[in-house]
């Protein structure tokens, strides 16, 4: 008669084990649970919080002064503009080459989240020389000198401010503008010249890397974070502005099939987003930062100003 009743004590405190040790799993589970959600919401707090030092890579700090530069930079001024809200947008202007072939044409640039205008001295030195171009090198907000902190509203008045300028000048210098828009300047630029409409006096429109959206990429990167509902500076306008562009707008897609940061099918969206005349010119092996380096780079910004900004 004892060994029932052992067993049965035996059943007992082993179920007593089990439901303590499934208890203590629960609650360790729990835990485990509530330390990873702390954790999650702990990183989104962060992202949403510095998103915009995650997003823009500004050299807050003025460039060397024009008359420190290279030999071959000689004749760069200094300008300046006033934003409608009421802050100072430096930049370098570059006039068009004397007996240059494109000397009747200005490009404004635009550039992309990171560096400043002296990061473009590069380009705009090289730009000028083999196509006579005037070339104006705009800092945005909290770049290069420039008064204010960055956002997607005030780069859009910045554009607009620097466009304003830039056909001013163009004007009196009686050459054709161009809009030259890099990266997220594309969406920049695009935004301020639908902005201003038909009194932009923009003669052209090329974009280099452009992107039509820059919360899409984000999702996409990062899609274990809630991109869209923690993002500031979605830049999800841009296809919307580029459709309203004038439908006589001259406007080139310049994207290489490689590029890293603004994958392709972003700047395609972007340029089947427009609809006037429009040109895409894709480079193969081209990433987002070296497309000059690329065959064709200058003959199609030749091609473009002749057949299309002037014709």
């Amino acid at each position: 008669s004892t060994v029932p009743m052992a067993a049965a004590e035996d059943v007992d405190a082993s179920a007593t084990l089990a439901g303590r040790l499934g208890g203590l799993a629960l609650g360790a589970g729990k835990t485990l649970g509530a330390v990873v959600g702390a954790g999650y919401i702990g990183v989104c707090a962060l992202v949403y919080v510095f998103q915009r030092k995650l997003q823009y890579f500004p050299t807050k700090e003025a460039p060397p002064a024009v008359s420190s530069l290279p030999a071959v930079c000689r004749g760069i001024e200094d300008f300046s503009v006033r934003t409608e809200d009421g802050e100072t947008i430096r930049g370098w202007y570059w006039a068009p080459l004397p007996g240059g072939k494109h000397a009747d044409v200005t490009l404004l640039q635009l550039h992309g989240n990171a560096g400043s205008r002296h990061n473009r001295l590069y380009w705009a030195h090289h730009i000028r020389s083999r196509l006579g171009v005037g070339v104006a090198l705009l800092d945005y907000r909290g770049y290069g000198g420039s008064t204010g902190r960055v956002t997607e509203k005030g780069m859009i008045l910045d554009g607009v401010a620097g466009i304003t300028w830039a056909a001013t000048r163009a004007k009196e210098t009686k050459s054709k503008l161009v809009l030259h828009l890099e990266s997220i300047g594309s969406a920049a630029g695009v935004a301020a010249a639908a902005r201003l409409g038909d009194d932009a006096g923009v003669d052209g429109i090329v974009v280099e890397g452009g992107l039509s959206s820059c919360v899409e990429i984000a999702a996409k990167l990062f899609s274990f974070l809630p991109v869209r509902a923690l993002m500031k500076d979605k830049w999800a306008g841009t296809c919307a502005a580029a459709a309203a562009l004038r439908p006589d707008q001259p406007f080139m897609s310049m994207h290489g099939d490689r590029d890293e940061i603004v994958p392709l099918w972003c700047g395609r969206r972007l340029y089947d987003s427009v609809r006037g005349r429009k040109v895409w010119k894709e480079f193969k092996k081209g990433g987002h930062n070296n497309l000059m380096e690329k065959p064709g780079y200058f003959e199609a910004l030749d091609e473009f100003y002749e057949q299309y900004v002037k014709a």
